[in-house]
């Protein structure tokens, strides 16, 4: 039998399995003999490219596990008819089952896994669903914190940092980059945590908020770890550059010093691309007299903030 037709007739079976029939004095389904009918069928299916059926049996799994109280397995079962949604390009789908596992995972007291299918939802949406893409980082974060798991979520801070840089969200960045600094000072990672504070600072300079940029710095420098770090004076620095109000000197601080080569990939980018914006205006905002492109007195609202 090819495995079209062997798909078909379990999937058959298992239909009839988990239907009540009063002919056959069954007044509930038989899931527990249906759902691995349900699963092999949705393999076989998607082997041979008839996803519509074989999402539709995932699903159709994911609820023979449920109704068997088996909620790691439903989630399962359910990030498998995300996979299959997304190939089909259901995107509505795709957040529903992504959303569903990581909630049954979190149910079942295993945050992590909660996180990590969070996480595979975020980075299968983030091209045509960034709103959700971004909500399903933001959870993920979430539930390592809540559970006091933030020290298994590196990753996750990472690739929601970068997501959200991608999709310009430049103070939800700085957020998400706060608040994995805060989580590294929990576990100690020194080096991450320091990190963190000066990829906040070059993505508040790329977005054109200087003074953000300061203000961030400065409350950075309350942590020992960080005032005494290479990142520290490489932020120094980068304010001293800004305060010439020549990009020459701002690009041959990033270039000279190797810790913005050492961020994370979206964030070093960035730090490539200074100066962003009004120079002249952000160098008179850092105590500046906005280079020589600048003449005059300092605008109003542009307060120095040395």
């Amino acid at each position: 039998m090819d495995r079209a037709k062997e798909a078909d007739k379990l999937y058959k079976e298992a239909v009839k399995l988990s239907t009540p029939s009063l002919l056959r004095m069954r007044l509930t389904g038989e899931w527990e003999q249906a759902t691995p009918l349900f699963e092999r069928a949705a393999m076989l299916y998607k082997q041979t490219g008839n996803l519509a059926c074989a999402k539709d049996c995932y699903e159709r799994a994911a609820t023979g596990q449920e109704r068997q109280k088996s909620g790691w397995h439903a989630a399962k079962a359910l990030e498998k008819a995300g996979e299959v949604a997304k190939e089909m390009g259901l995107w509505d789908d795709v957040e529903a089952h992504y959303t569903r596992a990581a909630e049954l995972f979190a149910e079942e007291g295993r945050p992590q896994a909660a996180a990590e299918a969070a996480a595979r939802g975020a980075r299968a949406l983030e091209e045509r669903r960034p709103e959700a893409s971004q909500l399903l980082f933001r959870k993920a974060v979430e539930w390592l914190e809540d559970e006091g798991k933030d020290m298994l979520a590196g990753d996750v801070f990472r690739q929601a940092v970068a997501q959200l840089v991608r999709a310009e969200q430049w103070s939800d960045a700085v957020s998400m980059l706060l608040r994995f600094a805060a989580s590294c000072d929990g576990m100690g990672a020194r080096n991450s945590q320091c990190k963190a504070y000066l990829g906040a600072v070059v993505v508040w300079l790329y977005a054109g908020k200087a003074k953000d940029a300061w203000v961030t710095y400065q409350d950075a420098l309350e942590v020992d770890e960080f005032a005494r770090s290479d990142e520290a004076f490489a932020a120094d620095a980068l304010f001293d550059g800004y305060r010439s109000g020549e990009a020459a000197v701002i690009q041959e601080t990033v270039k000279r010093n190797v810790v913005f080569s050492n961020l994370d990939n979206q964030l070093a980018r960035l730090a490539r691309k200074l100066p962003q914006g009004e120079l002249a205006v952000m160098s008179r905002q850092l105590g500046g007299t906005g280079g020589s492109a600048a003449v005059g007195a300092t605008s109003e609202g542009e307060e120095d903030l040395t």
